[in-house]
């Protein structure tokens, strides 16, 4: 999602953060965690790419035979690991009060007016279906947790993330609910008459199973702490994640290698600039102005504040690499944005931590 990943992703970090915050000579833990994620995300994505560098060059009969690895890897995440990550992070805390709800209204807005304004660009430029559908996907949906979470806990430690949880409270049901089958709307597989959001869904029902996860772990939520009056969920509910996360993102960066071809970067630059200015401009515009409005009616506190500002400006999701290859969008596109906004993180970070802390 989140994951492209996903937030459980920081599990990991998440066990170790108080100690870091108590102890300062921790911090070379902190680092190995940061190279470990770091790793975990570059290298099975340059062992996908060298796989298909190397196959291709053997024989050109290889390239689809990797597009199609790369598409049945990313519905393997989506229908089979996704769910109980998913399921997990739902019951992690309870959802309820003034400032859980302010939090993830906040991040619903953002993720919104990206996907409403991409939308815009798309009808005012007049793209193809193709790219249409999956420069939707790159302009919705945002690396919040990979690079936002580690961006947050830097800054601000476990407070910090404990609210990027909440920004993201309603993450899943916006990116599976209503993203995923939008782009869809766009797939050439469906012919001129292009279906609705719901029509999406019976022509991909895989897209079906996160909603449910959602609304399963919306269920346990309730019970586990309003019925059962639980203080903190059971410790087999996030135990598995250990090795449920590190390989669905595995399986996914690899995925995202055997598709990648940089070398075609240069033919989507218009693109990459508008999705660029979507993520590190006006969706962070949006954040200020809403953030702001919830700080002064005391919905939100100062930290919450910065922390909706600073996770509004996040490049383009692994999730939206996943649409194209599930509705048949240009890859290439997804791609080449999630490259440029990705690297562009070298400015954004230095200038979010002047302005912000």
């Amino acid at each position: 999602m989140t994951a492209a990943t996903s937030p459980y992703f920081l599990s990991a970090i998440h066990q170790t953060a108080g100690g870091i915050n108590r102890r300062p000579y921790n911090q070379n833990v902190l680092s190995c965690r940061v190279f470990y994620i770091l790793g975990l995300l570059a290298l099975p994505m340059l062992a996908g790419y060298v796989t298909r560098r190397c196959l291709v060059a053997r024989s050109t009969r290889f390239k689809e035979t990797c597009r199609q690895c790369s598409r049945w890897a990313k519905l393997l995440c989506i229908g089979i690991l996704v769910p109980p990550i998913t399921v997990s992070a739902m019951i992690r805390q309870p959802l309820s009060g003034t400032n859980v709800l302010a939090m993830g209204t906040l991040g619903a807005a953002c993720f919104l007016t990206g996907a409403l304004i991409g939308r815009l660009y798309i009808q005012f430029a007049d793209l193809p279906s193709r790219q249409a559908g999956a420069l939707l996907g790159c302009c919705g949906m945002s690396n919040v947790v990979t690079f936002g979470g580690l961006i947050t806990f830097a800054f601000w430690g476990n407070l910090g993330l404990q609210q990027l949880y909440l920004y993201k409270l309603f993450e899943h049901v916006l990116y599976y609910g209503l993203f995923f089958p939008w782009c869809g709307t766009y797939s050439p597989d469906v012919g001129r008459d292009r279906p609705g959001v719901i029509a999406s869904f019976r022509r991909h029902p895989v897209t079906l199973i996160p909603i449910a996860a959602v609304v399963i772990g919306l269920v346990s939520n309730y019970a586990l702490f309003e019925i059962v009056r639980a203080d903190v969920p059971p410790d087999w509910t996030q135990d598995f994640n250990v090795v449920l996360v590190p390989f669905h993102v595995l399986l996914l960066t690899f995925a995202v290698g055997l598709s990648l071809r940089p070398s075609l970067l240069r033919h989507h630059l218009k693109s990459c600039a508008v999705v660029a200015v979507i993520k590190f401009a006006l969706r962070p515009l949006t954040a200020v102005v809403l953030a702001w409005l919830c700080l002064e009616a005391g919905w939100i506190n100062d930290l919450a504040f910065r922390v909706a500002i600073t996770i509004s400006a996040m490049p383009v999701a692994f999730n939206a690499l996943i649409a194209p290859a599930l509705y048949n969008l240009d890859e290439d596109l997804a791609n080449s944005c999630w490259i440029v906004t990705t690297s562009l993180m070298v400015v954004v970070v230095p200038v979010l931590g002047v302005l912000l802390t």
